[in-house]
């Protein structure tokens, strides 16, 4: 039953762009119908097929019968935990989109090509999360690059759009060159393309072969293979300096961007998880990946607050949002990734498809008669600071300690603390840093509200990341095997956290007195912050460099002006 229902969520997106291709020029706008009904079906099937797969062991189906040569890379399905969350996933954000689109893109010329590129693109996601062999994973992964350079590039007739579409083609096309050089040595160290087979092999100490140095230093090939991946995790995953195709995704029709902020943006914690037992194995990899994770979150974070428009915002958000998630498999936490990915997804995909009528709504609001900007107040209040140095700083510490005491979260020991607090660190910076100012929050009412609100959801965030854990590696001790691979030496990890509190408590301190007129900072680093600023404010200049890579220099100087379109 397990695969009937799988095979039914898979398949009802690939008939419903068929019937689209093929049906589109009679039916006209009634191809919605066509996919909000394959969409519908298919999420049920997919949360039918979740509830089998917990009741029942993962289900592996090989096609068999297909000569020698075509063998090794016949199509396989794997489904387990994992592919059922993502399948549910996948087909409940592609049903609400689809629902969404139905009216959004009306009279749009492009309205059945839309359709059939959303379900075909639906498709190939339910088929790249099932897929138990890496060719045909290689196959979805790279399909997934051509229908995002077709759904970012949709209204042709745009030029930013059509550049937009050219550098998502050309960034992910180096992630896929990664994962096919991947495949291969793959293959070539263990020769099997079936997953099942390749993890059986890959616990055998005795299976894995070492590369030599020239000096005489060997590396294991699951390291140079999992080196070679972080390649692809970053392109799809936009992590940084590979965010740069991330921002072209505004120039998509708002479902588009919704998609690819919801789901796609996601694939690079998904192909951590699928290959968790190789990455477990890589500690190397894993120091990586937090590293690039780290200043992803920074990065992504920092740019977001100074971004003037609100998808641009949002674009920022997400990759800061991707950091933390490549954070959290760094340090072995690959179920809570895949938590903190499907959190997300939901969440970034309702905050795009309001984006535009909150734009509008703003717009509106601004030009009614005796409509008032929102005021500040001329200061920083005690109560804001404290407040904020809360928030920050000692909620995060309370709550953790609640949770390591009460709910019995073992992510005390394993070093795993470093992902709640520097998630909490950062992520509630931005929200005070974006709201100090107001006056409301200076109301002791809004502070508490403020407190109690982010002490909910941090231990809820905990809790649910512990439990799911336990509800995608069920196997003993195989959690706690990842988080020992990932493990800091000791000194590291403690002046790691030691130098983000001091950081924390820093720009506290810093506020403040600035606030009340004192000068705690010398002039040469107030000029380094507003440079900064600007820097951030242009996302590091490093989109405009990727761009005029290759351009020629007459083309840079008569480039033309960019020109303002209203957010579609």
């Amino acid at each position: 039953m397990t695969l009937t229902f799988a095979f039914l969520a898979i398949g009802a997106p690939l008939l419903a762009s068929g019937l689209i291709a093929a049906l589109g020029a009679v039916l006209g706008e009634r191809v919605a119908r066509i996919g909000i009904g394959a969409l519908a079906i298919a999420a049920i099937a997919a949360l039918l097929t979740l509830y089998q797969t917990v009741q029942q062991e993962p289900v592996f189906l090989r096609l068999s019968g297909l000569p020698a040569p075509l063998a090794l890379a016949a199509p396989t399905w794997l489904v387990d935990r994992l592919a059922a969350v993502m399948m549910v996933l996948i087909t409940g954000v592609s049903l609400v989109i689809h629902v969404y689109s139905r009216r959004y893109m009306r009279s749009d010329p492009g309205y059945v090509r839309f359709f059939g590129l959303l379900s075909l693109l639906t498709f190939v996601l339910l088929s790249l999360v099932t897929s138990g062999n890496l060719v045909w994973l290689f196959i979805c992964w790279h399909a997934i690059t051509w229908l995002l350079r077709a759904l970012i590039a949709f209204d042709d007739t745009r030029l930013a759009a059509r550049q937009a579409g050219r550098m998502t083609l050309r960034v992910h096309g180096i992630g896929d060159a990664a994962l096919l050089i991947g495949v291969v040595l793959l293959y070539a160290a263990f020769g099997t393309f079936d997953l099942p087979d390749l993890f059986r092999l890959a616990e055998q100490p005795s299976s894995a072969p070492t590369f030599r140095i020239a000096t005489g230093w060997e590396i294991s090939s699951i390291t140079v293979v999992t080196l070679v991946l972080v390649l692809s995790v970053m392109t799809k995953s936009a992590q940084f300096p590979f965010h740069v195709w991330l921002s072209g995704t505004i120039e998509a029709p708002t479902p588009v961007s919704a998609m690819l902020h919801a789901g796609i943006v996601n694939a690079g914690g998904f192909l951590v998880n699928r290959l968790a037992p190789l990455y477990g194995m890589a500690p190397t990899t894993l120091y990586l990946l937090f590293v690039i994770g780290a200043v992803t979150a920074l990065v992504g974070a920092a740019t977001m607050l100074t971004q003037p428009s609100i998808k641009r915002t949002l674009v920022y958000s997400t990759m800061g949002q991707m950091g933390y998630m490549v954070m959290e498999c760094g340090l072995g936490a690959f179920a809570l990734a895949i938590f903190h990915l499907c959190a997300h997804g939901l969440f970034k995909a309702t905050l795009f498809l309001n984006s535009g009528s909150n734009i509008h709504r703003a717009r509106i609001e601004f030009k009614l008669p005796g409509h008032h900007p929102i005021r500040e107040t001329a200061g920083f209040s005690l109560m804001t600071w404290v407040t904020g140095l809360a928030v920050t700083l000692m909620l995060p510490l309370v709550i953790l300690l609640i949770a390591h005491g009460l709910v019995h979260v073992p992510l005390f020991e394993a070093q795993g603390a470093v992902i709640f607090l520097f998630f909490a660190w950062v992520t509630s910076a931005q929200a005070v840093f974006s709201l100090y100012r107001l006056t409301g929050v200076a109301s002791w009412k809004v502070s508490v509200t403020m407190l109690a609100t982010l002490a909910f959801i941090g231990l809820t965030y905990l809790w649910a990341g512990e439990s799911f854990t336990h509800f995608l590696y069920s196997r003993p001790g195989e959690p706690a095997a990842y988080f020992q691979a990932a493990a800091w030496p000791r000194g590291l990890f403690e002046a790691f956290v030691a130098l983000s509190a001091v950081l924390v408590v820093g720009v506290w301190v810093v506020l403040y007195g600035r606030a009340h007129g004192l000068r705690l900072l010398p002039d040469w680093i107030e000029t380094i912050h507003i440079r900064l600023y600007v820097a951030f404010l242009h996302a590091l200049y490093v989109e405009e460099t990727v761009q005029n890579i290759g351009r020629s220099p007459a083309r840079r100087q008569r480039r033309a002006p960019e020109t303002i379109v209203a957010d579609r």
